[in-house]
């Protein structure tokens, strides 16, 4: 019997994403997928500014954005003209990056190089059987792709395994929700017409013959005119559908031509689907040392591209807490807070997904919100953040959010301006403090190092900030950076000795005002005792 630590059931965006940061964090994981192998449709295609940030943490940002065609904006066309009140450009500045389409196809090629540079290997062709859970380890029964018994024991299992999840089923978890009446068509095809390649479009049309359906059409990489296509497929039409499996090409012709502008022409079709759309929640996201993510814990409209983006950081939440119980960093209660945290934005996800589907249906689409973006999404009130700072400043960055960047900030012998961001992640909390003497909040900040430094060995890192002008010790401990521009001042409004603790996901943990190795000791106690 083969033995790991963790077992994920599932070779999609999501399981291979939480394969990548395990195998990163150098903890033993395995992943199977009963397909025989990767598959090449487009499927998701909107990645958030938040997901990028999670790919940048992994060191494949670069290569998505190569891979890929930057959102420029949403434009709705009525009847031909476009709608200025429905339409909006995506903002050059007060975000970490804009929104990127890329087809799932190619997010899954390069979360799997991520995967295999770190040691892993995807099994496929592998079915999991059932799997036992006896409290101490998870027994999993597989069958091999010779159709060969295989048996891994693990310390822990995630289902990943899509929308009819055997490992949810396994749980016996319920799957709450319903599926929408009407049908959806893909085609992933080359457009001809004259607009501007960058923006998403959507084409409505208020005439009896076409006021019930819509067209939206996203850019993919590849050729120039290459776009997917997605539309409610008329009532009329749902029937002759039913039996034609994926629609060829004369028949997404037919299908879709009539919601494109006039004397729009389609060719060199890829793939086409047609599908329905259901919206459900499970009733919990694990059960035990057996966890799941992604569409096996909630499946929702594609509206605002957020059913791949929530499950890719579901596993991201995940998986730095698999890797401290793992190594022995905290204790097993940790593992209870991804529940906790990720299930609130599963319900939240599905109930506005839902939402921004009927209003579509409605033809009452609102612009895309600052929401989509899910930079912010928060933890607040979650059992593993604390707040030491009562009376802090309520535009504050607050534990349970996730951390904002600052730039400008200058480190000694770096000659260009550096990101907050460039060192938070990689698996690893960090301790970020602001002072604006050499002095005891200094020495506090010392101490406060060598604490999460002791407790979580290889997983801990800090950065002091000071202004301009200020002058500290050089330590080991730490890394100093100068508030130059002012930017960090400004988005956290410190003021000396304030202290953060950012987690692994880049969400602030704690916040204090005193930065003793007392302080942070408890609050580590508390990630065991969640």
């Amino acid at each position: 019997m083969e033995n790991v630590d963790v077992l994920v059931v599932g070779a999609g965006p999501v399981g291979l994403l939480l394969g990548a940061e395990l195998r990163r964090d150098r903890v033993a994981v395995k992943v199977i997928d009963k397909m025989a192998g990767r598959g090449f449709f487009c499927k998701a295609l909107g990645v958030t500014p938040r997901t990028l940030e999670i790919f940048d943490d992994l060191g494949i940002l670069d290569r998505a954005i190569e891979a890929g065609v930057w959102l420029t904006g949403v434009e709705t066309w009525v009847d031909g003209a476009m709608v200025p009140a429905r339409s909006m450009r995506v903002p050059e500045e007060g975000l970490p990056y804009g929104s990127l389409s890329i087809a799932q196809f190619e997010t899954e090629r390069l979360l799997e190089a991520a995967y295999t540079e770190h040691g892993g290997q995807v099994n496929y062709g592998c079915t999991l059987d059932k799997f036992i859970d006896n409290g101490n380890a998870v027994e999993a029964h597989l069958t091999g792709p010779q159709g060969e018994t295989l048996a891994v024991c693990c310390k822990w299992l995630v289902g990943c395994d899509g929308a009819h999840s055997k490992v949810r089923s396994g749980l016996g978890m319920t799957f709450e929700g319903e599926q929408y009446p009407q049908t959806f068509a893909l085609a992933d095809v080359d457009v001809d017409w004259p607009y501007p390649r960058g923006p998403m479009y959507r084409f409505e049309w208020t005439d009896a013959a076409r006021a019930k359906a819509s067209l939206v059409a996203v850019p993919i990489r590849g050729s120039a005119q290459r776009y997917r296509l997605s539309m409610i497929v008329p009532d009329e039409r749902v029937a002759s559908l039913a039996s034609t499996g994926a629609p060829d090409f004369e028949t997404t012709c037919s299908l879709m031509l009539p919601y494109l502008p006039e004397g729009t022409r389609l060719t060199s079709m890829r793939w086409s689907s047609v599908y329905r759309v259901s919206h459900r929640i499970a009733s919990a996201y694990g059960g035990g040392r057996v966890f799941i993510a992604g569409d096996a814990a909630h499946i929702h409209p594609p509206v605002g591209g957020q059913g791949m983006n929530t499950g890719l950081q579901d596993a991201h939440n995940l998986a730095w807490k698999l890797a401290h119980v793992a190594k022995g960093l905290t204790g097993p209660a940790l593992l209870d807070s991804y529940l906790a945290e990720r299930r609130p934005v599963g319900i939240d996800v599905v109930k506005s997904t839902s939402a921004a589907l009927n209003a579509v249906l409605a033809r009452q689409a609102a612009n895309p919100a600052m929401r989509e973006t899910q930079l912010l999404v928060t933890y607040r009130g979650s059992p593993i953040v604390a707040d030491l700072c009562p009376d802090a400043d309520p535009e504050s960055p607050a534990p349970g959010d996730r951390l904002p960047d600052a730039r400008g900030l200058a480190q000694r012998f770096v000659g260009h301006a550096r990101r907050l961001h460039d060192y938070v992640g990689a698996g690893r909390h960090i301790l970020i403090g602001y002072v604006d003497a050499a002095g005891q909040q200094y020495d506090a900040f010392i101490d406060g190092c060598r604490t999460l430094a002791a407790s979580l060995p290889g997983a801990a890192s800090a950065v002091l900030i000071t202004p301009a002008q200020c002058e500290v010790p050089v330590s080991e401990l730490m890394t100093v950076l100068k508030d130059a521009a002012g930017d960090f001042a400004a988005t956290y409004r410190a003021k000396g000795g304030e202290v953060w603790i950012v987690r692994p996901d880049g969400h602030i943990g704690w916040r204090s005002r005193e930065c003793s190795g007392a302080a942070i000791e408890r609050w580590l106690l508390s990630l065991s005792a969640a």
